[in-house]
């Protein structure tokens, strides 16, 4: 894995947040978190999982670029599955106000 993308938008003021991690520049242990999180998110293919009933809500869009492929994965907070929770925790962590 080489870089995960981050943005979070909408919500009742459509803040926009976001941030992009190089995965080598990470330090040991928190390339493992991220990977390990990762793994465990379910996200292996790119998808686009949005609820119609989520007017002012937040949408999250991860893409995570490995080295043979991308995956883009967008959703909402009710689309959002509990396994890619963790991940999505570790990313608003991480993510500054602006685009990305």
């Amino acid at each position: 894995m080489r870089r995960v993308s981050f943005t979070q938008s909408g919500g009742f003021v459509g803040a926009v947040r976001s941030c992009r991690i190089e995965v080598a520049a990470l330090a040991a242990e928190e390339r493992a978190s991220l990977e390990q999180l990762v793994a465990s998110s379910g996200l292996e293919a790119s998808c686009e999982c949005l609820s119609d009933n989520c007017r002012d809500g937040r949408t999250y869009e991860i893409v995570i670029e490995h080295e043979t492929k991308v995956v883009r994965a967008v959703f909402d907070e009710p689309s959002l599955p509990e396994a890619a929770r963790p991940l999505v925790s570790f990313l608003k962590a991480r993510a500054t106000p602006g685009m990305r």
